[in-house]
């Protein structure tokens, strides 16, 4: 099991996006370990990765990762309330101003509640196609799904997996930093 890390997984991952942009799923779950880490599945038609994150309350948290033996048909049925896809879409400045300006006077009439918000956006990022993002342009990317329960901690294996990326990190973090515990 090769485990990749910060920088390096995060190029690989996006140099698989941006090879094909369509069809991702990204869920970050508190973990089942009890371990005080979160646990991440980045999955698309092709592959499924298992990620631990230090914490995700810092803008550059600890993140290791492996690809798992699993199919990624099941991350999709267990996630099938989410309509739309992980990616970067391409956002037009009149597209964004229209978000905004509709935001705003709904706002201001008092009548958006949050799930009328959710719903508006949702609609918006629907329409738009996930593509490979390219600098200067403005992109918005997501959805990232937050859960209770990370979808394929269900077998033995991925309990396994779970435990090996807890060890590493840890071990990164007693490396990086002399005083943990």
């Amino acid at each position: 099991m090769e485990i990749l890390q910060d920088k390096n997984l995060a190029k690989y991952l996006f140099e698989r996006y941006t090879s094909n942009p369509k069809n991702w799923n990204f869920i970050i779950s508190t973990s089942s370990l009890q371990d005080g880490f979160f646990d991440a599945t980045i999955s698309n038609t092709d592959e499924v990765w298992q990620l631990k994150i230090d914490s995700i309350y810092k803008p550059l948290p600890l993140v290791i990762g492996t690809k798992v033996d699993l199919d990624s048909t099941k991350i999709e049925k267990r996630i099938n309330n989410n309509p739309l896809p992980f990616g970067y879409r391409k956002l037009e400045p009149p597209t964004i101003m229209n978000i905004l300006k509709n935001l705003t006077e709904e706002q201001n009439m008092n009548a958006v509640k949050e799930s009328d918000g959710n719903a508006y956006l949702n609609s918006i990022l629907g329409s738009l196609e996930t593509v490979r993002p390219v600098s200067g342009k403005n992109y918005v990317y997501g959805p990232v799904i937050f859960t209770k329960r990370n979808p394929i901690n269900s077998n033995e294996y991925q309990k396994q997996v779970a435990e090996k990326l807890t060890f590493k990190l840890r071990d990164n973090l007693r490396n990086r930093y002399s005083s943990y515990g």
